[in-house]
């Protein structure tokens, strides 16, 4: 029986059709693979870029306050001229305190861009939302913002727009807003993943008895406020990348100690002894380590050893949390297959300055001087787990979740609902766990299946896990 012609040359079409299309995926897959390849390192380059940056900042303010202490025993010069000279080298303490940070973004957005990364439009519009909001909401209320120095929200708001005039590459992603808040569920976005996921095992952990006793939007808290001490506290520092210092006032002899004066200034008891009226005056002023930079292993974090998202043992002298960096970077990668849409790839990393003092009897962490006072003590930088660095639940370059943060949420926990919308990916999440069938699902599951919840193990967090990639 012989073959009806044309049947081979339809196999082959087939074939064809096959081999391309395998030929289509495989360029799919190396697309994806190089995106996010790109987005790796980018994101990583620019965060360390960033904490350098950061870290040079802490040398400078650091070195002032020493050339501060020196300047007191300055015999060249008249007691008024080296009062002068001294409330210079606080200005300029205070301008890189308050400005120096915002360059961060510079430096993040070069390494990003030199290593493929996409320009970031929604974290533009924040930042440009931002600068405004600075010369209106903060210059026009100087009773709850007070500036650091006169004209200093106008020139706030000015680097801003400058740092962001040829776009965002890589989104600061830990900013500290001043009327920032934390520490309620719905300001934590594991809380909405959780809702999508149904990860009950997550409310087992973090949120016991909320599922079961939960019963309508009226259950929740008011969101929590900033009180006025720690927004002005926070007016010291830099929104973006802060350094989260803060001001010691008072003599030389009262901060630092007399050995340390002495030591750090390298001058006998004769020499101190000249300069004791100067060395005695209150009216000084020096920078330190604020309330943040505290052990990994207490406040905020309270990260016990097993624990800490590391792998290996963190040595004393650098267990310490403080200014830190999180970007983060977006790009698109294009389906070839279907031509229909593709998907978005997303790469957050975090970065810090590190160092070390000499307090005398060997190395100690950075914040072991007297007064926790800063010195020129940060060599290096490093990543960092982002889920220790602190900052991150507001997500400030995720443009939806702000959006929620901000318009979405007094909304609902005024009327429910009722009052969202649930185009918005949180928004849809608070829709479902209104819905009594979620509740009953998760009550179930923990009834039946709590005791087999595990936490992870590993270099994760022991705290449920960590969806970051450092």
């Amino acid at each position: 029986m012989r073959a009806r012609g044309g049947q081979v040359a339809v196999y082959l079409v087939l074939a064809l059709v096959a081999v391309t299309f395998l030929a289509m995926m495989n360029v799919g897959a190396f697309l994806a693979v190089r995106a996010k390849t790109r987005a790796m390192n980018a994101g990583d380059a620019a965060a360390l870029a960033a904490a350098r940056r950061q870290g040079e900042l802490l040398n400078a303010i650091g070195q002032a306050n020493i050339n501060h202490l020196k300047m007191l025993f300055n015999t060249s010069l008249s007691p008024s001229e080296i009062v002068e000279q001294c409330r210079e080298i606080e200005m300029r303490q205070r301008r890189d305190c308050f400005l120096g940070p915002i360059d961060g973004i510079a430096d993040g957005n070069g390494f990003a861009r030199s290593n493929g990364a996409e320009p970031d439009e929604g974290m533009l519009q924040i930042l440009r939302q931002h600068a405004t909001d600075v010369r209106t909401k903060y210059k026009g209320n100087p009773d709850l913002y007070p500036e650091p120095w006169e004209g200093a929200w106008d020139e706030y708001a000015a680097k801003i727009e400058t740092a962001i005039s040829e776009g965002i590459w890589a989104g600061p992603d830990n900013i500290d807003y001043l009327d920032a808040a934390s520490g309620h569920f719905l300001l934590k976005r594991q809380f909405y993943n959780a809702v999508a996921g149904r990860c009950w095992c997550w409310f087992h952990f973090n949120a016991p008895g909320l599922v079961e006793n939960y019963s309508s939007f009226r259950d929740w808290a008011p969101l929590p406020s900033v009180s006025d001490e720690e927004r002005f506290r926070r007016c010291a520092n830099c929104e973006i990348y802060s350094l989260h210092l803060k001001t010691v006032t008072g003599s030389a002899l009262q901060v630092f100690g007399r050995e340390a004066v002495k030591r750090l200034a390298d001058k006998t008891d004769e020499d101190v002894e000249a300069a004791f009226a100067l060395l005695s005056d209150q009216e000084h002023v020096w920078f330190a380590f604020g309330d943040e930079w505290e052990p990994w292993s207490s406040g905020r974090f309270k990260f016990s050893p097993e624990e800490f998202p590391v792998v290996g043992a963190v040595r004393p002298e650098y267990d310490v949390a403080g200014c830190a960096v999180v970007c983060r970077i977006r790009s698109h990668i294009q389906d070839v297959v279907t031509d229909g849409g593709g998907r978005d790839i997303e790469w957050t990393a975090a970065a810090k300055p590190f160092g070390t003092v000499d307090v005398g009897s060997g190395l100690d962490v950075v914040t072991a001087m007297p007064s926790r006072l800063v010195t020129a003590a940060f060599t290096d930088v490093r990543l960092v787990p982002v889920d220790s660095v602190g900052g991150t639940e507001y997500a400030t370059s995720d443009e939806a979740w702000m959006t929620h943060v901000r318009e979405h949420l007094p909304k609902y926990l005024d009327s429910g609902t009722s009052a969202i919308d649930g185009a918005c990916f949180y928004c849809a999440q608070l829709i479902d766990w209104e819905k009594p069938v979620v509740h009953e699902e998760g009550k179930r599951f923990l009834k039946n299946n709590s005791s087999t919840c595990r936490r992870p193990e590993g270099s994760g967090s022991a705290r449920g896990g960590t969806p970051h990639g450092h």
